[in-house]
């Protein structure tokens, strides 16, 4: 298993229940990032490539349309 910003993104058990809400999986995240100064290295790894924190939710893609 490969962990990677992908991995974090959409199969950690932790960080995908964090951001989805859980207050379990939000409290061992937050012990986590602190005990390690960052997170684990796909979540490191996931703010490079997104630009977001592992517990924080991506932003969604600009649906706003130009017309004429």
């Amino acid at each position: 298993m490969k962990l990677d910003a992908e991995f974090c993104e959409s199969r950690c058990p932790v960080c995908v229940n964090a951001r989805k809400g859980n207050r379990l999986a939000k409290a061992l995240q937050r012990i986590e990032l602190f005990l390690t100064g960052g997170g684990c290295p796909a979540g490191r790894d996931r703010q490079k490539k997104y630009g977001v924190k592992p517990e924080e939710k991506r932003p969604c893609p600009d649906s706003s349309r130009s017309g004429s």
